[in-house]
Parts: structure tokens; sequence; C-alpha cells
């Protein structure tokens, strides 16, 4: 724990025994105006060290027994309860990260800490920008709390964590949720307490994106999977035959609908949570309500030997057994078939490749695409050897 984590966890004990330590002070300045009034001596050291039970007063009246009874019991129950009980209790770091994202100034706030917002605070913390995150899952922050880092654990709807994460004196804001429900009211309640600062909101439905560009709200809005989509479309030119999409988001969505618009083109889109797709279906776009992580079950619904292309589209870390079963199996049996499959993490780039799998991830494109479309004072705006390895 750093220096100003132990400070803050300090001042926040001190405020749980405010009340005990000032009847303690109280008592304290009763005795010394006692004795400072009936003590033969005036002088005023004397009376400082009989108040704190130092020096036995001259008199022994009531009171002056009484103060003597209980001004040492008073020190037992306040003073070394409050070292015993408090100080060599291991500190609330939930609490105390909360005190340090409501002190910070000019920073970056993020609201969700998903794959993109793991790559913009990662990026905050590797070049040392000031940034806040707040989530309201515990357990996926449970690291930086560990850390000591500037988290707040809660609900972005909620105005007081709003508070906490000093929205009000933020520079930019980044929302990196897929909830349109939060994402709006977020904006809404942001706007409000900063009339000034950048928001960037991730949204996938296009008329709630113009609805956050209007004058009132004045954000940015943006959708990684449209982002995506844009890196993915040189992968599919001039590509011919059967392809397969398997994924449950938007991106999986917009991959099969935009190869489904091609001439010749006849598209598989496995979604086991399918209720109905985002976009126009056409004939070509058959939605199969399974999920498709066996050949066999694939097989069965079309014949891998007419496919040309796979898009293994799943978004969740626990889905990659999954994705590395499915891309190693169909390399080995059907090894003409081209497999593009994303991946959450970039070192697992090189265990797909061993299966001559192409591999993409929704938020390494999306921050690379963010870092180019912010001010030059944003906290994820790329240094100037960032900018030159790109172009390279």
């Amino acid at each position: 724990m750093g220096l100003t984590n132990k400070i803050i966890d300090l001042h926040l004990k001190l405020k749980q025994y405010n009340v005990q330590f000032f009847f303690l002070f109280f008592f304290w300045v009763a005795g010394f105006t006692y004795f400072s009034a009936v003590e033969p001596t005036h002088e005023v050291l004397s009376n400082i060290l009989i108040a704190f039970g130092i020096r036995s007063p001259n008199s022994s009246t009531d009171f002056a027994s009484f103060y003597n009874l209980i001004w040492p019991i008073l020190i037992e129950v306040v003073f070394f309860g409050f070292i015993t009980g408090e100080l060599l209790e291991k500190y609330n770091p939930t609490v105390t990260c909360s005190i340090i994202a409501r002190y910070k100034r000019k920073h970056a706030v993020v609201i969700g800490y998903d794959h993109l917002g793991e790559r913009i605070v990662d990026y905050c913390i590797e070049n040392k920008r000031k940034y806040v995150v707040m989530e309201d899952d515990q357990e996926l922050v449970e690291d930086l709390i560990n850390a000591g880092e500037p988290v707040v654990v809660g609900s972005p709807v909620e105005t007081n964590n709003l508070k906490f994460a000093s929205v009000k004196r933020a520079t930019e804001v980044f929302i990196c949720l897929s909830d349109v429900r939060i994402v709006l009211i977020c904006s809404e309640k942001i706007r409000q307490m900063n009339p000034y600062c950048k928001i960037y909101a991730r949204c996938f439905e296009e008329h709630v994106q113009e609805y956050l560009k209007e004058p009132r709200i004045n954000a940015f809005p943006f959708s990684t999977s449209k982002w995506t989509l844009e890196e993915l479309e040189s992968w599919d030119k001039d590509q011919h035959g059967t392809a397969i999409v398997l994924g449950t988001d938007n991106l999986s969505q917009r991959v099969a609908n935009k190869i489904s618009a091609e001439e010749d083109r006849e598209v598989y889109f496995f979604n086991v949570e399918h209720q109905g797709i985002k976009f126009k279906e056409n004939k070509r776009l058959h939605i199969i309500n399974m999920m498709g992580n066996f050949v066999s079950e694939i097989n069965s619904v079309v014949k891998l030997k007419d496919v040309t292309q796979i898009f293994i589209c799943w978004r969740k870390e626990s889905e990659f057994d999954d994705s590395l079963y499915l891309t190693s199996k169909i390399n080995m049996l059907f090894p003409e078939i081209k497999l593009y499959v994303r991946i959450f993490d970039d070192e697992l780039s090189d265990i797909m490749e061993r299966y001559n799998a192409t591999t993409f991830s929704s938020s390494s494109y999306a921050f690379k695409k963010l870092q180019s479309e912010v001010d030059s004072d944003s906290a994820i705006f790329p240094h100037l050897e960032e900018k030159e390895n790109e172009k390279e």
C-alpha cells in the first residue's frame, strides 16, 4: 500500500472514531480547566501533566478522584482501542481506492472494464496518464483494487458513483458498456455534471448514435463491431462459396450480414442465443440456433467440404477452449478452409497460428481507432513513436 493510500486509510479510520475522540478531548479539557482553577500552583505545564494523569493532583476532591478513575479507562477504551481495533486491522482497499478516485483532477474516466476498457486502463498505467475506472462487477477490477489504483465499484447510473469518479473535473469519459440504457443515462448525467468534457460512448444502434451526437449531449458515439468489420472487409475481398459465422454478439451479426449481401455467397450463422438479427435478413443468410462448437454439429447442417471461410467470433474468455478445439479439428480435417478466429489476448495469436488461423481482436482494433479520434491532450493519444511504428 502506497503512502497516499495509508494516509487516506488513516483518515477514514479517524472519521469512524471522531465521536469517541471528541468525547475524550472534551473530558480532558474539563479536567485541565478544573485543575487549573483549584490547584495551588498555576503552572500550565503542571496542570497539563495532571490532566493527562502523569502527575497526581494536590487536591483530593470528589471530582479529582472521579477524574483519576475515569481518565485511564477512557484512554484504554478509546485510544488503545483505536490502535488495536482499527490500525492493526487490514484496511478496506475498495473504499480507499474510491477516495483516491474522488480526488483526481484533469483525468480520464473509463466506465466499464471489458476488453476495451481494460486496454484503455493498461495504456494509462503504462504511460502514467491520470485515470479513474468505474465497474459494477468488483471481481473484474480486483487486481486494480489490490494495486491501489483509482477504482469506483458500483453502477455508473448512480450519481454518487459518478461524483466519486470525479466526473465533474474530468477532461474525458470513455463509456465502454454495451447496454444502451446505461449508456444513455450515463451520458445525460455526465453532461449535466460536466458541460465541457469529451464523451466517447460505445453504441451499436445508429439512431441512438444520432441522439448522442445532439448538441445537448455532444458525445462521440462509436461502434466497436463496425470498426472491426472495416478491418475484416479486406479478408473477405474476392472470396466465393459458403461461409460460416459463429457467435452471438453484434460483430458476428455484422460479419454474417456483410458476407450474405454479396452475390454467389451463402452464410450459415450459428447463434445459440438467436433472437433475430438486427439487420435486414435475406435468403442467403441462414440463422442456425446452435452453438456449432463441434465439427459433427456443423457438418449436420452444412457440408464443410463446400465451405471456404469460417469466422469464429465468440467473445467470452471461457469460450476460448471451444475456439481452440474447433480450429485444430477443422485445420486437420479441412485444411483448405480459411479460418478467422477472434481472440481477447494478443498472446493467444501464436497458438492459433499453429493451425493456419488468422486472428483478430475487436477491442484491439477499436482501441487503435479510438486513439485516432481523440484530441491530442487525451490520456490515450498515441506517442510519436507509436505513430511511426504504425506507418512502418
